[in-house]
């Protein structure tokens, strides 16, 4: 044990004073009761304080002081630091060395960074399709039938359903007798003696309704019918020339025609329609040779009766 009365040495770290040391537990006993009797102090300890019915403890030396000293040094020393870790450990932890303490040696590592990315940015590309659309599907009306052909022998009867639309007829016949076409719509439409061919329409007037055709002849006929574009002669130029009778779809903008018949001796007949308007009607009703001027308003359905020849041409 060191001499409480030798000097420390000067290299010493400096011993904090002794009242750092928490006091005795003798020092905080409660008082006595009141009315107690107190006993009568005792010989002075060597510490030169006494404490009734205690003993004096025994006398500290520097050394014992120290080492406590010491020790509350190092539970501050801990404790503050912990406290300060604890106050700093939200922001940045600060690594400890083995004793516990904050360490000071400053970190060697080099701090990573990570490289930006660069891959180029993925451009979709525009789609060119044209949107979907539902088009209703366009109304198309049925094709019209070919022409109807029925071919016989003498004297028959010709049933063709009923025909509600205009219409156009060819008939042809090697006769040597009597040759007639009647129908059951528009009455009679043929009457010659001996061969014959030609045109005529039907279903033109209202109330006309054609189902069958009566022939009378003596030889072999073909009987043809069909629609006004697909038998109709075309006169495109509003002129037109042929020989006994024919239907024409007479073109052109003419409002009057010029009219022949030459080499004839039996009627010769013109009727004719406008197609714009659908007036019209007889025109032309002589016997034999015939030269005029008519009113014909062009385009129009024109029918003509004849045994000769014929022209038509605007005026």
């Amino acid at each position: 044990m060191t001499d409480p009365t030798t000097p420390m040495p000067a290299e010493r770290p400096a011993v904090p004073p002794v009242s750092a040391v928490p006091p005795h537990p003798a020092a905080q006993l409660p008082p006595p009761p009141t009315g107690a009797a107190v006993p009568p102090p005792g010989p002075p300890g060597p510490s030169g304080y006494t404490v009734a019915g205690m003993p004096a403890p025994p006398k500290r030396s520097n050394a014992r002081a120290w080492a406590v000293g010491g020790v509350a040094l190092v539970v501050a020393l801990c404790c503050g630091g912990a406290a300060i870790g604890a106050v700093a450990g939200d922001e940045d932890e600060p690594a400890t060395s083995a004793s516990g303490l904050p360490s000071t040696t400053p970190s060697s590592a080099t701090p990573s960074t990570a490289a930006p990315t660069t891959a180029a940015p993925t451009t979709a590309v525009p789609t060119t399709a044209a949107p979907t659309t539902t088009a209703p599907e366009p109304t198309t009306a049925p094709p019209t039938p070919k022409p109807k052909v029925v071919k016989g022998r003498g004297d028959d009867i010709v049933r063709v359903g009923e025909l509600t639309e205009l219409s156009v007829i060819k008939f042809t016949c090697k006769c040597s007798s009597n040759t007639v076409l009647k129908s059951d719509g528009d009455g009679l439409l043929v009457n010659e003696i001996g061969s014959y061919s030609g045109k005529r329409w039907i279903n033109l007037e209202d109330g006309s309704l054609t189902t069958q055709f009566e022939v009378e002849a003596s030889g072999s006929w073909t009987l043809t019918i069909g629609s006004i574009s697909q038998l109709a002669t075309k006169a495109t130029t509003g002129k037109a020339a042929g020989k006994g009778d024919d239907v024409l779809m007479l073109g052109g903008a003419g409002t009057a025609a010029k009219i022949t018949h030459t080499r004839g001796t039996s009627n010769f007949v013109i009727h004719a329609y406008s197609m714009e308007t659908g007036e019209g009607g007889l025109l032309v009703n002589e016997i034999g040779g015939y030269s005029g001027v008519r009113p014909l308003e062009a385009p129009a359905l024109v029918q003509v009766t004849a045994d000769g020849n014929w022209t038509i041409a605007p005026a």
